[in-house]
């Protein structure tokens, strides 16, 4: 019969700095993930609020050559049917607004590796001999 042996402190101090590598390594990576996905989510709002700034400066320039029209011509075909393309841009505006609202409060930084490394530390806490 063969003994089990014990192992020695050596390889349980290796084995523990592995674990700890490890571990900072995964945080390190969940770091990275987030950060890359509130980039993104930046990006996206950002395109959404300069495409609504567009729209309702055109809205602006609509307005202003409809009343030109409106003024010049006092016929109210041609500055009706003008402000009626600038109401469509207003409200394109607008609904792109909020949507570009809604992807900037999406965005967040490093709460789910705060919260992991939180666990983390919590647990290694509870493992150490004496702890409450």
């Amino acid at each position: 019969m063969s003994e089990q042996q014990e192992p020695t402190l050596t390889s349980m101090i290796n084995s523990i700095k592995d674990d700890l590598t490890s571990l900072v390594n995964s945080h390190i990576e969940l770091a990275q993930a987030e950060a890359k996905e509130a980039v993104g989510r930046m990006a996206k709002s950002s395109g959404l609020f300069f495409t609504a700034i567009a729209m309702a400066n055109l809205a602006v320039v609509f307005m202003f050559i409809a009343a030109a029209y409106f003024i010049h011509t006092l016929g109210f075909e041609l500055w009706v049917s003008f402000l009626f393309v600038v109401a469509g841009l207003i409200v394109a505006a607008i609904i792109l607004g909020v949507l570009a609202k809604r992807q900037v409060s999406k965005i967040t930084f490093g709460t789910k590796t705060a919260k992991s490394v939180t666990e983390t530390v919590q647990t290694i806490t509870t493992l150490r001999p004496g702890a409450k």
